[in-house]
């Protein structure tokens, strides 16, 4: 059985691995995406679970799954090249914030999300004519005179995302892939809109991640 301790050190290395990349969270929202990458709701229900796992079998409580070993975590290199990308699309412009446009504008060439935007017959063409002409003019409020640009609260919330979900899944690698997938939670987003626009879902993109499955392999001719 695991504890509240094992649980907090793994917010606190997850914490100290994202901040060493630039993307800093506080302790309650590393505590939040841990319990998110062990399937609970929020921490409160991890917490619960916990001292219910601990009281005894009589509860009839199943004890959250803890890793049996947390390492950190590494970006692949495309993924570093294309958070860089991201970050510098949005300096050339003097925009104050870096968006989740810009980093769809850079996913078009990481390779690992190029690859699935193709196989989900994404017009990547169309798809960056659209994201260019979006931060060109609807963007240009956020222009500044002096200062770099920082990343918005959504970026944030996609890299995090991305990252509790290669953990949670056992694996140690973030891709450009994952990031790309990460992006369809933020509904409201105008990032999710263009994907979307591209009749692209993030389920067709997470079959094809996990499955190999490419977007129309399962119809039927009629």
């Amino acid at each position: 059985m695991r504890d509240f301790r094992h649980a907090k050190a793994m917010a606190r290395t997850l914490r100290a691995s994202l901040a060493a990349r630039g993307f800093k969270i506080t302790v309650s929202q590393s505590l939040e995406l841990i319990a998110e990458a062990l399937g609970m709701a929020d921490w409160n229900t991890l917490s619960a679970t916990i001292r219910a796992e601990a009281a005894g079998p009589r509860n009839n409580v199943s004890a959250p799954q803890f890793p049996t070993a947390w390492g950190g975590f590494a970006f692949s290199a495309a993924l570093e090249s294309t958070l860089h990308r991201a970050i510098a699309c949005s300096n050339r412009r003097k925009h104050k914030y870096t968006t989740l446009e810009h980093l769809l504008l850079a996913l078009i060439d990481d390779v690992d999300a190029s690859a699935v935007m193709t196989t989900c017959k994404v017009d990547l063409g169309a798809l960056k004519e659209h994201l260019v002409s979006y931060i060109d003019n609807d963007l240009k409020k956020l222009v500044i005179d002096d200062g770099e640009s920082e990343t918005t609260a959504a970026f944030q919330r996609v890299i995090q995302r991305a990252v509790i979900h290669v953990l949670s899944s056992g694996r140690e690698e973030v891709t450009g892939a994952n990031v790309l997938v990460a992006i369809f939670a933020e509904r409201e987003s105008p990032a999710a809109y263009f994907l979307q626009e591209q009749e692209m879902t993030r389920d067709d993109a997470v079959n094809y991640i996990s499955d190999g499955i490419k977007k129309g392999d399962g119809d039927t001719a009629v």
